[in-house]
């Protein structure tokens, strides 16, 4: 029970002798009170996301080079797996607690990821270099001053332009005490071809260098978006070629809001189970179906930063349950998950094994840190429902408003055995790596008649280079993000297409034929009829 102060103001009104004071109400403050007294805990839904990087969340680290690298933030890590690998070593992220998001880091081999002051991008100035002491090194102005008069005509692919050979090159990197802007200027001091090449030539020339000796990248927050971008970069057939602009197009399609009650079938590495949680923001309920002995995707939800009440809003759902033949008929029997949380008493007493455990430890830091670990472990398996009791809540309680399935199945089966869950005049969408399946999947629903405003989208994207003077389409994109099947389902009793295909071609004769679409012989025939009578009529009346 907690204490409101609303009430206990109520309660206790304030006794004044001679006069009468109005007081005005007191409010209660949903959102975390710097008083280090207030103990009232704040409302999880009301509480706004931070802007800066907490302990134990997870980040995005975006590269010039595009990549991105998944990092967990702790302020110690002795005892567990690194939080952070780049090139087969291993960093600390203590230092990123703190930082707002969109900070720029430069990786030094000594000190780690170094935060950069506000202004720096992951690329540094094309004809600057920026020393560890914040000092700013400039080219000499021969090589920085464009001459109209260079070209790229004379230069020959080949290792003698360098002087400085790799070993050397390598001996400089790995002295911590030799920074990446040096090791760059000695490189192009002692590059021979350098002072011939255009102005874009030598920006382009320095910018790779910066990428390979000088790497930056931005500390972006783990959003659906950046998540996304982040796993279909790292492998795009493991999330069935989903871009984030076909997520966001599977979201708004699916009328996803704050109180809905989806069903989803993900099979895209637990993206867009995460994308529903952060979307909902724990108000609502999300089915997701998994197959297997457990969720797999548990460890990649982890990194959308979820609070309690929007983890809490996903329950979990075999597809064993959901999808069973006559052979293998669902057999019901007693919920042992639910029997044995309900043995569990709570606070939960201490085996004798582990109170002489807890005692023998050495100080009361340890003690804490395993007593938290015990409570919520316990908590969480106090407050999970088991798969019966979700089953149980799915076909007794309301329908689902929305269905999602983003999975390598058969979606005609599968969209068929799932569209009962769904309430009437809600929709679903069926996304598919192919084309094909799901015009088989459009044919069958639509001569069944279960939904209405059936459509079949592909969705392509193309990336720019914005640059001065050199802005153009990429040379490399992506061929594909996946096709997406959208429509709203009709009530099974009563609903039907009015719209038939007799309706349709006599609202065409009305209104006409449509723009354009060539004329037949006999329309075509019928009008040229239609003139000659015209003409003999005008003739014989003049």
């Amino acid at each position: 029970f907690i204490p409101c102060p609303l009430l206990s103001s109520l309660s206790s009104p304030t006794m004044s002798t001679g006069t009468t004071e109005e007081t005005a109400p007191p409010t209660v403050n949903a959102y975390p009170s710097t008083d280090p007294g207030h103990d009232i805990d704040p409302d999880p839904f009301l509480v706004p996301p931070p802007n800066t990087v907490s302990d134990g969340d997870y980040v995005l680290l975006v590269f010039a080079d595009k990549r991105h690298i998944f990092a967990q933030v702790l302020s110690s890590w002795r005892g567990k797996s690194p939080p952070l690998k780049i090139n087969k070593k291993s960093y600390s992220t203590s230092n990123l607690i703190g930082l707002t998001y969109g900070t720029v880091l430069e990786l030094d081999l000594k000190h780690g990821l170094v935060p950069l002051p506000d202004g720096e991008d992951v690329i540094p100035a094309d004809l600057s270099l920026i020393m560890d002491g914040g000092e700013l090194l400039e080219l000499e102005e021969s090589l920085i001053e464009r001459s109209c008069g260079n070209d790229n005509r004379n230069l020959i692919d080949s290792s003698d332009s360098q002087k400085i050979t790799e070993e050397e090159i390598t001996q400089m990197r790995s002295n911590p005490s030799i920074s990446g802007s040096a090791i760059i200027k000695t490189i192009i001091q002692n590059s021979s071809t350098f002072e011939s090449k255009t102005s874009f030539s030598k920006a382009k020339y320095i910018k790779r260098k910066q990428m390979k000796y000088q790497p930056r990248c931005r500390l972006i927050k783990c959003t659906a978006s950046s998540v996304c971008t982040a796993m279909y970069l790292k492998d795009a057939r493991k999330m069935l070629n989903l871009r984030d602009d076909s997520l966001a197009q599977i979201l708004s399609m699916a009328n996803v809001s704050a109180g809905c009650k989806v069903l989803c079938y993900d099979l895209c590495c637990g993206v867009v189970t995460g994308s529903l949680a952060q979307r909902m923001g724990g108000y609502g309920t999300i089915y997701s179906i998994f197959t297997g002995n457990a969720p797999c995707f548990v460890d990649l939800i982890a990194r959308f930063n979820l609070n309690f009440v929007e983890h809490n809003s996903i329950k979990w759902l075999h597809a064993g349950q959901v999808f069973h033949d006559e052979i293998n008929v669902k057999v019901e029997g007693e919920d042992y998950e639910l029997m044995d949380r309900r043995k569990m008493v709570w606070p939960c007493p201490f085996q004798p094994h582990t109170q002489r455990y807890v005692e023998n430890m050495k100080d009361d830091n340890n003690r804490i840190s395993f007593l938290n670990k015990r409570q919520s472990r316990f908590s969480r398996k106090m407050t999970r429902p088991s798969s019966d009791e979700v089953l149980h809540s799915m076909e007794n309680g309301k329908k689902c408003d929305s269905l999602i399935l983003a999975c390598n199945y058969d979606p005609t089966h599968t969209l068929l055995t799932l569209l009962p869950y769904l309430e009437t005049s809600c929709p679903f969408v069926v996304f598919f790596e192919y084309m094909e399946p799901l015009i088989e999947c459009f044919r069958e629903i639509q001569k069944l008649g279960l939904a209405i405003n059936l459509r079949l989208t592909d969705t392509w994207m193309r990336e720019y280079q914005i640059l001065p003077n050199r802005t153009h389409p990429n040379m490399n994109m992506s061929q594909n993000g996946g096709f997406i099947l959208t429509g709203v389902k009709l009530c099974p009793v009563h609903g039907k297409n009015e719209i038939d295909d007799e309706i349709v071609k006599e609202y065409r004769k009305k209104i006409g034929r449509r723009r354009g679409k060539k004329r037949s012989a006999e329309s075509s025939s019928e009008s040229g009829k239609k003139k000659q009578k015209n003409k003999k009529a005008n003739a014989g009346g003049g």
